[in-house]
């Protein structure tokens, strides 16, 4: 939802699938931010308040939102405060506005209509298809909207089963959920290309809403990792942990777990040291995460210099929450940093919930060494063991270059994107001259 650009960790994968895009084929409508930087799309779209029902008053609400699930990195800063206790006025708003986006009413109160303001961007644009991930109610009743009014087919591809999860527990989930099932149920069968993300999802989605998906993982090019020069954030005498990615949805739970592990394994006489790559940390984390001395947090690097640091790493991490519920949001979902994982041919470890997507694709694939318990003595256990075995480490190497080369390979993976799309539009294109014929006829026939 935020605007894509051509450096940042953000959209990634998008990047992935539309590199071989000519920038100035490529467009995109977007609600959030601008995240700076050159712009990936050749065209952008910022939705403002004339793309909203009451946009004026919906504009007003958002712009006083004051809720913050997390905050930047600088919890290893010198000389950080704690950060300020905010007035109960301040908490009441937040919290407030917090309810009000999270529980969906925000989207049905204010859902999004096809201005001309918008449609003369689209129309100036004259896109051929359009492609949509949704997240949200209104990302995935526009697309529909748009579509039917410019009779352009839809590419619509699933990152995470955001449709099964979406405002479930709103204290209105009993009349959201319904709307979010229609949005959803309407979207795919107005769509003419359907994408998972994972085998296991596009098999599980087959069976739920009765079409078939094309899975296609996310990828990156081996060839970079290849010559990427290795860079250690800890002195070579101490075992080098290292995690990249968001510490959101339980995460940093699960890493501060690790972080017990390794220095429970001190009074063995190992010395082991933690990083986290992560732009922000959740609120209720901050306090946890500065307490603990063997962990550093810092922010993410650019995309480019992301192997060289995998690479200097002696284990990478892949934590993942133990909560039920956080676990089954994500159980059809693959970590977007697996892969580059995989590439660093570097040992891995996943702690996280059997029931969480990565934990199954890392247990059947057996590209990581996994511990699918809460349990601190099987973490260590499982630590010491990546440590002590250089076969085992070996193993899961080159076990995790199989893999990526199987299912992530960036030019693999692309041609079967651009092919499902040329097909979309090949049978769009078809449909369309057989209905232009038969209209023609029948006109004749008159």
């Amino acid at each position: 939802m935020s605007c894509l650009n051509q450096e940042d960790q953000h959209g990634m994968s998008l990047r992935s699938w539309f590199s071989e895009w000519p920038s100035e084929q490529l467009a995109q409508i977007y609600s959030g931010g601008d995240l700076g930087g050159k712009k990936f799309c050749g065209h952008t779209f910022q939705l403002g308040r004339e793309e909203r029902c009451w946009g004026r008053i919906f504009y007003r609400l958002k712009q006083s939102s004051l809720g913050e699930s997390s905050r930047p990195i600088s919890i290893r800063a010198e000389g950080d405060q704690p950060f300020q206790r905010k007035s109960e006025l301040v908490i009441l708003k937040s919290r407030l506005s917090t309810l009000l986006v999270r529980s969906g009413i925000w989207e049905v109160l204010f859902p999004p209509r096809l201005s001309p303001r918008l449609l003369d961007w689209v129309s100036s644009f004259e896109p051929q298809a359009i492609y949509c991930q949704g997240y949200s109610l209104a990302f995935a009743w526009l697309p529909v909207m748009l579509s039917k009014h410019l009779k352009i087919p839809i590419c619509f591809q699933l990152g995470d089963d955001w449709p099964m999860y979406l405002y479930r527990d709103s204290l209105l989930s009993l009349g959201l959920r319904p709307v979010v099932k229609r949005a959803v149920n309407e979207l795919i069968a107005e769509s003419s290309m359907l994408i998972a993300n994972s085998k296991r999802m596009a098999e599980e989605y087959a069976v739920r809403y009765g079409y078939r998906f094309v899975p296609i993982m996310m990828g990156d090019r081996a060839e970079r990792f290849q010559v990427a020069q290795p860079v250690r954030l800890h002195e070579p005498s101490i075992i080098s942990l290292l995690y990249s990615g968001n510490l959101g949805q339980g995460r940093w739970k699960s890493l501060t777990e690790v972080c017990y592990a390794a220095e429970a394994l001190q009074r063995e006489g190992y010395r082991i040291g933690v990083t986290a790559f992560a732009s922000t940390v959740p609120s209720e984390a901050i306090n946890l995460l500065k307490s603990l001395n063997n962990l550093q947090v810092l922010p993410p690097p650019a995309h480019d210099m992301l192997p060289a640091y995998l690479k200097g790493a002696d284990i990478l991490v892949l934590p993942e929450t133990f909560n039920s519920a956080m676990a089954n949001e994500i159980r059809l979902s693959i970590s977007t940093k697996a892969h580059l994982y995989m590439m660093s041919e570097r040992p891995i470890l996943v702690y996280g919930s059997p029931l969480t997507g990565i934990v199954d694709y890392a247990r059947r694939e057996g590209w990581a060494s996994v511990v699918d318990h809460n349990d601190q003595l099987q973490l260590m256990a499982a630590l010491r063991q990546l440590i002590d075995d250089p076969a085992l480490r070996q193993r899961l190497v080159e076990r995790g270059i199989h893999v990526a080369l199987k299912n992530h390979s960036e030019s693999v993976i692309r041609k079967r994107f651009l092919a499902a799309l040329k097909n979309m539009l090949s049978s769009s294109d078809n449909l369309a001259g057989s209905t232009s014929a038969s209209v023609n006829a029948s006109n004749k026939n008159r």
